[in-house]
């Protein structure tokens, strides 16, 4: 049985034969396998939560877990109770807020809806743009333009409420000179988000500067949506019970801060003190380019308060303490909210009981 076999090859080469002879015997080559690869691709494409999370630790081991363990240990739980309550509150005031919002533009979402929704955001907003999520739920079944007139209400709604956090470092700005001057800046970096918005020329400019992004230009519909919308929104009517409902949660977030600062113990800070603390941290993690500010919201608070005599793993547990509250809680609340608004939108019912937005709703306050 042997000769036939070598019969054939012989007429075959010797580097023919080495590409022969596994084939024959069934042997196939195992290419090298990259085990670096999967991982590079998830760090190239989260690297922001990847640093978020890296921050977070190196605040974490630098001011020493084992402290910070220690203060977490005697917390004061009759308060940290308290603090649930005044969260719900925070959150029930900004989809307050949104509700309104979104009727100024003709969309008759329900109020019980539009507080699932905007519960369910908060599981995404860990991720890029994830404040953008509620705009998919949100979005009109009958008229798919809609998409830009809702993004126009969120982006209203988070510039508002970030804006009112930071007027709360006001008070004290002028002890502190320098970082003044940043907040100032960072102020009117905002603020001029409305000047474009609202001021055709400026709106139109930066429209032809966007279409040159490759990667925005998917997004040129939704674009030239967005400043009717917010013009029709900046309408006094509306405007004033968004800012009012706002207010009332920025209020509610600082004491929600002022009530972690009490959690822990650290009971000879004003409260003053504490809304200029998370008002200056506030607006500085919103420009960190980081999702949420982790990392930078929790370092530059835990510095400020370093400042005021707290010592770090105090100041780092307040921190800790607030963004457990303020957005863990509430994206564990929303879990559940999101899963059913996915389940009644995969069942076809979720958008049943909504009129449809205006055809000239929109348009008519351009």
């Amino acid at each position: 049985m042997e000769a036939p076999r070598l019969d054939g090859l012989a007429g075959v080469t010797a580097g023919e034969a080495s590409d022969v002879e596994p084939a024959a015997s069934g042997y196939h080559e195992a290419k090298p396998v990259n085990l670096l690869k999967p991982p590079l691709h998830l760090l190239r494409r989260f690297w922001a939560e990847a640093l978020a999370v890296a921050s977070l630790v190196a605040l974490v081991v630098g001011v020493n877990p084992f402290q910070l363990g220690h203060v977490f240990g005697h917390i004061q739980w009759h308060i940290a109770l308290l603090m649930v309550p005044v969260v719900l509150v925070l959150y029930v005031c900004r989809g307050a807020a949104w509700w309104f919002a979104l009727r100024g533009i003709g969309e008759h979402i329900s109020f019980v809806h539009t507080q699932l929704i905007e519960l369910a955001g908060q599981v995404m907003i860990i991720l890029p743009m994830g404040d953008l999520s509620r705009v998919a739920m949100a979005r009109s079944a009958h008229k798919k333009g809609g998409v830009g007139a809702i993004t126009a209400t969120v982006a209203l709604q988070e510039i508002l409420y970030m804006l009112l956090v930071s007027v709360g470092a006001l008070p004290r700005l002028s002890q502190h000179p320098g970082i003044a001057m940043l907040m100032l800046a960072t102020t009117i970096t905002f603020s001029s988000v409305f000047v474009v918005l609202l001021w055709k020329p400026a709106y139109d400019r930066a429209i032809r500067l966007v279409e040159h992004v490759r990667f925005l230009k998917r997004f040129d519909t939704q674009l030239h949506e967005i400043r009717p919308a917010f013009v029709q929104l900046c309408h006094w009517r509306t405007l004033l019970p968004i800012i009012a409902l706002q207010a009332i949660a920025a209020l509610f977030s600082f004491l929600l801060f002022y009530l972690a600062l009490l959690a822990i113990g650290v009971n000879h800070v004003s409260y003053i003190v504490a809304v200029f603390a998370l008002g200056v941290s506030y607006t500085f993690g919103a420009v960190s380019f980081l999702p949420l500010g982790i990392g930078a919201f929790e370092g530059l608070l835990t510095v400020i308060l370093l400042t005021l005599g707290i010592p770090a793993a105090q100041g780092a547990a307040a921190a800790l303490l607030y963004r457990g509250y303020n957005d863990v809680l509430m994206a564990m609340i929303g879990a559940p909210c999101l899963l059913y608004v996915r389940a009644r939108q995969r069942a076809g019912r979720w958008r049943s009981d909504r009129k449809p937005m205006p055809t000239s709703a929109v348009a008519a306050s351009d």
